[in-house]
């Protein structure tokens, strides 16, 4: 436990002198709460290489919602307005006490929630999906209000942008009505 809390407390000193580099990761535990829980909107996603977010630019809007599932899972369900349609998905995050906050997705790629403080937003939360053999990676923001501010994107440009590393996005335009969510009401 001691060498936890002296880790933690050396990356918040790294954090302060490196910019660039992310935020802790959020534990399934931590997501868990009420907090994280509930009603979430899609805002933009970024991404290194075009085809790891190409998807994303006929989805004018989502709504998400996180959910706890049975056996140590998270569940986010999410109805996409994508080419004047209502699709709803829905991704199931395993969590493995030895992984840490690095949680699996469908058995091949992994996933991080961040806390949006990172980007001066409270009531964000930023997901990062990565597929290690193939190098895809995803960073996708969402925020509790479908109201999004032009500061709030320019914010979350900036720290992708940090390090020359993501610099690929794709933004919701929301044009249209939220679709609702399945089993949700």
């Amino acid at each position: 436990m001691v060498l936890i809390t002296l880790l933690g407390l050396i990356y918040a000193v790294a954090q302060v002198l490196v910019p660039c580099l992310p935020p802790a990761p959020l534990s399934s535990e931590v997501l868990s709460t009420d907090k994280y829980l509930g009603k979430w909107y899609y805002i933009g996603v970024a991404s290194w290489k075009d085809e790891d977010i190409d998807s994303y630019k006929s989805v004018d809007n989502s709504v998400a919602e996180l959910k706890k599932g049975e056996n140590n899972t998270l569940i986010m369900a999410a109805a996409l307005q994508q080419n004047d349609q209502c699709n709803n998905m829905a991704w199931t995050y395993q969590a493995y006490p030895n992984f840490g906050p690095l949680m699996i997705e469908g058995g091949e790629r992994y996933g991080l929630f961040f806390d949006g403080e990172w980007i001066k937003c409270s009531s964000c939360l930023i997901v990062a999906k990565f597929h290690p053999n193939t190098g895809y990676l995803r960073v996708m923001l969402f925020a509790r209000s479908e109201n999004t501010s032009d500061d709030l994107v320019n914010k979350f440009k900036s720290k992708m942008k940090c390090g020359d590393i993501i610099d690929k996005f794709v933004i919701s335009p929301r044009t249209k009505e939220f679709c609702q969510l399945e089993g949700t009401g």
